[in-house]
């Protein structure tokens, strides 16, 4: 079985949101008259930044026996075995979860979440369509949000497979 990618990009509505929250950084940053107040805004900003984007994957795989989830500091692997169910949900509402941890807004949504519906899950999402939850035996919920909508039915035709075998 070849491997079958499928990149992770951003979609208007966070790329604005993105733009829109660094546009005001900025604003704030010159409006702080005082320079050392002004570091370490910059700073703390430009670490935030960097963590986030590096943290948020920027394309998913499915190997023989793997989903990848592949970011610029961290690679998530789930056995296909370890997958119990994966679910389309489609467009994902963002304003029905819960931020436990991470971030929302700047280049999409990385963390831990809560939603009422699903319970706690890992939201992995540069972009607000093509959610797929995927449930594992013991590492819990995933969210991810592949470019291509075909990539879940890949993802459905490989669990059944692993199943049958």
């Amino acid at each position: 079985m070849k491997t079958i990618t499928s990149t992770s990009s951003m979609d208007r509505t966070n790329l604005l949101i993105t733009l829109i929250l660094t546009a005001l950084l900025v604003v704030l940053f010159f409006a702080i008259p005082d320079f050392y107040p002004r570091l370490i805004l910059f700073a703390l900003f430009s670490v935030l930044y960097v963590v986030i984007y590096g943290h948020i994957p920027t394309s998913f795989s499915l190997t023989e026996d793997s989903l990848v989830l592949k970011a610029p500091y961290k690679k998530i692997s789930i056995r296909l075995n370890e997958i119990s169910a994966a679910q389309y949900l489609g467009k994902g509402n963002v304003f029905s979860m819960i931020r436990t941890f991470g971030c929302s807004g700047i280049f999409g949504h990385w963390g831990y979440f809560y939603s009422p519906r699903i319970g706690k899950v890992k939201l992995y999402a540069r972009r607000n369509n093509h959610w797929i939850l995927i449930h594992t035996l013991h590492k819990g919920r995933y969210i991810i949000a592949p470019d291509d909508p075909s990539f879940f039915d890949e993802l459905q035709s490989r669990l059944l497979i692993e199943k049958v075998e």
